[in-house]
């Protein structure tokens, strides 16, 4: 016992002999250190260690806020962002082109209209107004062809009847409209059943019919737009609608001024997937 003649533990007086304190009952003799008896290792022991850290995933916002944000949804969405003429973080000058870039401490959104003039939508320093205005415009051309990245809305049961109400109207709608269609398509083939090549013997250059238009081509110069055929029994002069490499000029369906053609009487794409993306199906004349 120590030499001490009170309780180490509540301080109390305490005689030499006793073992234990008369007050809190705490052991008065020196303890010995309790020792663990050791384990001894065999082929059965199992040692736990604690798993490695899972890595998390990163998570792509549904609304971005920043240019980067903006890039990862893209890529997280595999929206071949080149295809559907949208540049992130780029300046990008060339006609036909949505784009949001950073200028010193402002920011750009801007679209490149078909003429190759720029309209600019915002130019200022707010950051997640100015994603939200691309985004909103990305998310738009995705709609217009069908395409919902953000995942289609959810309605509510009175909205649910309401849509089938307007499915039915649009039902006799689109009825209507297929009828109008098979119309016009048959006037269509009508208009265009003496498209192709057209040629007087001694001229110099070749003709092209399509629809009611004429495209003249003298070998020097692309096929352009003209008036009229220079002679009133045309179809005398009929070459066929395909191409022959022995004549003096350039395929006309291989031609720029085809390539125009084709994009303003192209209609919007109905696609669901990014692979059939069209982009003569967005309004490159409006400012946005």
């Amino acid at each position: 016992m120590a030499t001490s003649d009170r309780c180490p533990h509540c301080g109390a007086l305490v005689l030499p002999q006793e073992k234990f304190c008369a007050q809190c009952g705490g052991p008065l003799g020196e303890a010995e250190p309790v020792r663990e008896a050791p384990v001894r290792e065999d082929s059965s022991t199992i040692r736990l260690e604690a798993p490695a850290p899972v890595p998390q995933a990163q998570s792509v916002p549904t609304h971005p806020k920043t240019i980067e944000e903006l890039k990862a949804y893209c890529a997280a969405k595999g929206m071949p962002l080149e295809k559907m003429r949208f540049f992130i973080d780029q300046d990008y000058t060339q006609p036909k082109a949505f784009g949001i870039y950073r200028d010193g401490d402002q920011y750009v959104v801007y679209k490149n209209k078909a003429d190759g003039s720029r309209a600019v939508r915002y130019h200022g320093p707010d950051e997640a107004y100015a994603v939200n205005e691309l985004f909103q415009k990305l998310l738009s051309e995705c709609h217009n062809r069908g395409i919902y990245p953000e995942g289609k809305q959810q309605f509510n049961e009175v909205q649910r009847k309401a849509k089938r109400q307007v499915r039915l109207y649009a039902i006799a709608f689109v009825a209507i409209i297929v009828m109008i269609v098979i119309a016009v398509s048959a006037v269509v083939l009508l208009e265009h059943r003496h498209d192709g090549y057209y040629r007087r013997g001694g001229d110099a250059g070749y003709y092209y019919r399509y629809g009611g238009s004429w495209y003249y081509d003298d070998g020097y110069y692309d096929w352009v737009a003209v008036d009229d055929f220079p002679y009133v029994d045309y179809e005398d002069y009929y070459l066929g609608n395909d191409y022959n490499s022995s004549w003096t000029v350039d395929d006309f369906k291989g031609s720029s001024t085809w390539d125009r053609i084709q994009e303003e009487s192209h209609s919007s794409s109905s696609s669901s997937d990014y692979d059939s993306w069209d982009s003569g199906g967005t309004d490159w004349d409006s400012d946005w």
